[in-house]
């Protein structure tokens, strides 16, 4: 089985500083005493337009910042980080490239993700930063060449909220990035092109020191003014003054009659160069970047890095890009001076050198490169077939987010009759949980290979079936996802191993729904040879969490831990310890802890997978990270979390159309309304539910319909209509106990010997409920207990005193008195924080009410006032969200509160907000 999968791979010169002699550059002691002065403002931005100097000022107060212990990251932006998902993996890089111990696997999670991880990424960054304590700067060269509303949002998130040890340094062409709020909160330093100009203290140093030219004060001072010390002017000056007879007259004419910095360049510079390296500087015009068997392939010189040294001597405008002098690029400004004249001298000779520039990049596995240079010779079928020919490779090895990424580089209209890469983008986009392009790309599919026989095209459609299939059960649904899977879990199957698993897996998931929980767990032990011989981790993990769900829902929860605990180490082992699988994994796992009463390891897990937000796995997945953590933010009593979390489990499926997590997050919304005796509310949310599900036996219907009933038998309850809630619940645990689901058995009797106790037969409750209890002190269930609340609690006490005074219930089997007594003794240690009540002591949980807040806590109150997110307070303040949050507990705590309103209206009544 592979290993972690090599990534697509990133151009290393991407995250290097251009490569300067000190002794090659005039020393900018002026500008750098501006940055120094402003180094502890957030955004040093240096802009101006091509030519001025800004990445040399960036380079040299990279080089000061190192010098006082600063690390340093560059990133040299290109067109292709208006990808934001690209932009944020490059910046990730870069970060990595000189703090290693930050920012650890999140470029997987965005490769493996997208949507909620790219806000998930900033904000993990920022985080890491913060907690790093260390200064550290950030370098983005180029930003003129962003336009994407996304990107730019990413940047402006850091500039916003941003730690105070966080330092970015931005240079563009363009005035931007957010430099408008930044100056109101004076946390930008600019410099401009007027102070990038060279005053004439620094063009004497550029002519006579560092170009020794044999100039007078007059000839210097005529260029200085002349060229309005224009850095780039005075560099192409000196290359004809070198070798000129008479430079005073070279100035003269310079001066009064060349009103173009072409026109300069063609008669002074270029025409003066031998023949063969004029050549090569026009052929290797076309790329961005040149090494020296690029430039030999293009050019068709041998002597390609001969030929790039021999530039760099002749200072023609080409920086080298390492410490090795591998990589090259032509300043901006010459390079474009280069592609005109290429364009008007030889345009027959561009389609051509494009073309080999494409093959080369290809050659060498630079994708995106390769895909460049192909749309730029006019060769755009040529670009899709490069892509084409990877785009499975890059799925199967979780490389999502850069497949999806160079498709949109193609031009739309010739993708709809590609086949083959539609299937690699519906399995993309499908593994993302974008079920509406994963379906358009599947029509495609289908449209292409309608009157298709042959038998690749069948292999194709069938593969398309598979597709269709796991975009069902991430949507929910099962009525046909085992037909469709069908012809792939056969014996000896001719497929790739790789489709074997997925529909096993998806053959698993209809099992277990269909309440065939033997045969999920046997078909996965089939399986697991075509797991073990798949790229990436995802099948695997997926087979091992789907068996653990047929497990868990037996009462087997030995079997379940040990299965989850196995797609965890999978998943870090081959994709990393805090991959996109590792934190679906952590979901189910999470989930089985809590119910052990592991409340502190099941946080942990839940909460790493809660950070991927909406799309986290199947329906199953999301559950447990929602519901799940509500719980435990309840137990911490962090209320306001507890409902932030089930609001946004509520908008995941109101966005991923999932009624059955509507139906499980409204379930804990109604319980936790009537834990805090707000019954009105309570029926609120049940108005909510206002799909009627019918009877039958697809288990994703019958637990959707089972949380409804589940939610009207508890609003009964409170009414006191014992026999009405009676009915539902009754009705509930038949339907569960024939098709023989285990723990949901379980549950129904717990929730009917609440009710009974409530109605006064406590005998009928004790009878119910034992069965409940013995199978819980078998399995080892412990919070299915407790979470039901202090009436089943007073059943659970009076059982363990009958069984110390010998009193068992007669004709019932005997619950182990140390099982009881763990239950009581867990939930009397929750009450002490939990934000509901769990026994029948609820003075313990009264915060005491009149602690003073300090001036951060008035702050952000009065921010709350105003009603903005803790997004907008954390912006607004300059600080970080999980710091917000930290500040909103001790505020509830120190006003005696629960919610956002009620701490408003608090400090109203204190008069601390008037």
């Amino acid at each position: 089985m592979d290993t972690k999968a090599p990534p697509t791979p990133a151009v290393s010169t991407k995250f290097q500083a251009p490569t300067y002699d000190d002794d090659g550059l005039v020393s900018r002691d002026r500008l750098i005493d501006v940055l120094r002065e402003g180094r502890a403002k957030r955004l040093a931005l240096i802009h101006a337009p091509a030519g001025f100097g800004k990445t040399t000022l960036a380079v040299q107060w990279q080089r000061v910042l190192r010098i006082e212990g600063v690390p340093v990251a560059w990133l040299s932006l290109d067109r292709d980080d208006n990808d934001v998902v690209w932009f944020l993996s490059h910046l990730i890089e870069a970060v990595r490239r000189v703090e290693p111990t930050l920012a650890g696997d999140l470029v997987d999670v965005l490769e493996e993700h997208s949507g909620d991880a790219q806000r998930y990424v900033l904000t993990e960054l920022v985080n890491q930063v913060a907690e790093h304590g260390r200064p550290l700067a950030i370098v983005l060269d180029d930003w003129h060449l962003i336009d994407a509303p996304t990107t730019a949002a990413a940047l402006e998130f850091l500039l916003d909220v941003g730690p105070d040890n966080l330092r970015l340094i931005v240079t563009s062409r363009t005035r931007s990035p957010a430099v408008g709020r930044l100056r109101v909160r004076n946390q930008v330093t600019e410099i401009d092109a007027t102070q990038l100009r060279f005053d004439h203290k620094e063009s004497v140093a550029f002519l006579l020191d560092l170009n020794a030219l044999d100039l007078d004060s007059e000839d210097v001072h005529r260029l200085w003014s002349s060229t309005d010390g224009w850095v780039a002017a005075l560099q192409l000056a000196t290359l004809s003054l070198r070798n000129s007879d008479d430079p005073s007259a070279l100035i003269r004419g310079f001066s009064g009659r060349h009103h173009s910095i072409g026109d300069y360049l063609a008669e002074n510079v270029l025409n003066a160069l031998p023949a063969d390296l004029l050549d090569f500087l026009l052929a290797t015009s076309v790329c961005d970047r040149l090494c020296g068997d690029l430039a030999a392939a293009v050019s068709g010189q041998r002597r390609g890095q001969a030929l790039l040294e021999e530039l760099e001597r002749r200072d023609m405008f080409l920086r080298p890009l390492d410490d090795n002098r591998e990589w090259f690029r032509y300043h901006h400004l010459f390079a474009g001076y280069l592609r005109r004249r290429l364009e008007r001298d030889h345009a027959d000779r561009i389609v051509t050198l494009h073309r080999t520039a494409s093959a080369w990049f290809a050659d060498h596995d630079l994708l995106s490169e390769a895909v460049t240079h192909a749309l730029a010779a006019g060769n755009d079928t040529g670009a899709v077939d490069l892509v084409e020919r990877q785009a499975m490779h890059l799925v199967e090895h979780s490389r999502m987010a850069t497949l999806l990424g160079l498709v949109n580089k193609l031009p739309k209209f010739l993708l709809p009759s590609r086949p083959t890469l539609q299937i690699a983008v519906a399995w993309a986009n499908c593994l993302l949980q974008r079920a509406q392009p994963a379906q358009t790309a599947i029509d495609h599919v289908r449209a292409a290979l309608a009157s298709a026989t042959d038998d690749t095209s069948k292999d194709t459609l069938g593969e398309a079936d598979v597709v269709q299939a796991c975009i069902d059960v991430y949507g929910d649904r099962i009525d046909r996802a085992a037909t469709l899977v069908a012809p792939y879990i056969v014996d000896n199957p001719g497929y790739r191993p790789w489709l074997v698993a997925v529909s096993s897996n998806i053959r698993t998931f209809v099992d277990i729904h269909t309440f065939d929980y033997r045969t999920a767990q046997t078909r996965q032990q089939w399986a697991n040879a075509f797991h073990a011989t798949t790229r990436g981790p995802y099948a695997g993990v997926y087979g091992r969490c789907f068996a653990g769900l047929a497990a868990f829902a037996q009462l087997d929860l030995v079997t379940a831990e040990r299965l989850y605990q196995e797609a965890v180490a999978l998943a870090r082992r081959v994709a990393g310890q805090h991959s996109h699988a590792a934190r679906l994994a952590g979901a189910p796992l999470g989930r089985l802890y809590y119910e052990r009463g592991e409340t502190d390891a099941a946080e942990r897990l839940l909460e790493e997978c809660h950070e991927l937000g909406a799309e986290s796995g199947v329906a199953d997945f999301m559950i447990a990270t929602y519901t799940t953590l509500a719980r435990i933010k309840a137990l911490r009593g962090d209320i306001e979390d507890v409902w932030s979390l089930l609001d946004e489990g509520d908008e995941a499926a109101s966005q991923l159309a999932l009624p059955r997590l509507s139906a499980a997050v409204d379930y804990e919304r109604l319980r936790l309304h009537l834990a805090l005796g707000d019954t009105g509310s309570a029926q609120n949310v049940l108005a909510h539910q206002t799909e009627e599900i019918a009877r039958g036996d697809d288990g994703i219907a019958m637990a959707t319909r089972h949380y409804q009933l589940t939610m009207r038998a508890r609003i009964l309850t409170a009414q006191g209509d014992y026999d009405g809630a009676l009915r539902p619940l009754s009705e509930i645990f038949h339907e569960s106990s024939s098709v023989a689901w285990r723990y949901a058995e379980t549950t129904a009797r717990i929730e009917l010997a609440i009710v009974l106790s409530l109605s006064g037969d406590s005998d009928a409750a004790v009878r119910t409920v034992v069965p409940a209890l013995v199978s819980g002190a078998r399995s080892g269930l412990v919070r299915t207990v407790i979470d039901a609340g202090p009436e089943l609690l007073k059943i659970v006490g009076r059982l363990r005193d009958a069984g110390r005074c010998r009193r068992w219930p007669a004709g019932l089997t005997t619950v182990p008195s140390d099982y009881l007594s763990r239950l009581l003794a867990t939930a009397h240690a929750d009450a002490e924080r939990a934000a509901i009540p769990i026994i029948d002591r609820p003075a313990e949980r009264n915060p005491t009410p009149e602690e003073p807040l300090n001036a951060r806590e008035i702050d952000i109150l009065r921010l709350l006032d105003r009603g903005l997110s803790n997004t907008e307070i954390a912006r607004n303040l300059g600080l970080t969200i999980n710091t917000i949050k930290w500040y909103l507990k001790s505020i509830y705590t120190k006003l005696g509160v629960a919610r956002r309103g009620e701490s408003v209206s608090e400090a109203r009544r204190r008069r601390i907000l008037t």
